[in-house]
C-alpha cells in the first residue's frame, strides 16, 4: 500500500528546495531509517524551481553525486528526475517528493509519497492542511515527520 509522509520543510520555498536535496540523498542511499529509493521523481511547483533544484542537487549534499534530470529531457535515463506541471514522469518510480503544496493528480505509480510542508503559518502551510484532508479522502493513512 501506498505511504504518505508529510515533512516539515522549511517556511520558504527557497528551504524547501533545499531540504529535498537532503531527503533525495537519504532516500537514494536509504540513510536514516529511511527505505532505500531506486527512483525518484521530485515534482516542483513550477520550472523555475524545477531549474533551481536541478542546480542545486550538483551543490547539496557535497559529499554525494546525486544523478538526476529534468523530467521533460526523455532521453533520460538517471534515477532521479525533476518536474513540474506539464511534465509527465514516464516510467513508475519508488517514490515521490512533492514539493508543490497541491494534491499530485496520481500516485499510482508509487511506493512512497512525501509530500513537503512549508511551515510559513499562512497559505502554503493551509495548502498542506487540504492536502491532507485529500489524502484520507483517498484511503491514504499520512503520517506528519516534524524533523528529519
Amino acid at each position: 500500500m501506498l505511504e504518505a509522509k508529510f515533512i516539515a520543510s522549511g517556511s520558504s520555498f527557497e528551504e524547501a528546495l533545499k531540504f529535498s536535496c537532503k531527503l533525495t540523498a537519504k532516500l537514494y542511499l536509504g540513510e536514516e531509517g529511511f527505505k532505500r529509493s531506486n527512483t525518484i521523481d521530485i515534482y516542483c511547483d513550477n520550472l523555475k524551481q524545477a531549474e533551481n533544484l536541478e542546480q542545486l542537487l550538483w551543490e547539496i549534499p557535497k559529499e554525494v553525486l546525486l544523478p538526476h534530470q529534468l523530467a521533460h529531457k526523455q532521453d533520460s535515463v538517471e534515477p532521479i528526475r525533476i518536474g513540474y506541471p506539464g511534465t509527465k514522469f514516464s516510467n513508475k518510480s519508488s517514490s515521490l517528493i512533492n514539493i508543490s503544496p497541491d494534491m499530485p493528480i496520481s500516485l499510482d505509480d508509487y511506493e512512497t509519497y512525501y509530500q513537503l510542508v512549508i511551515m510559513d503559518g499562512a497559505e502554503l502551510r493551509k495548502k498542506a492542511a487540504v492536502t491532507w484532508s485529500e489524502c484520507k479522502k483517498a484511503g491514504l493513512k499520512p503520517e506528519f515527520i516534524d524533523q528529519i
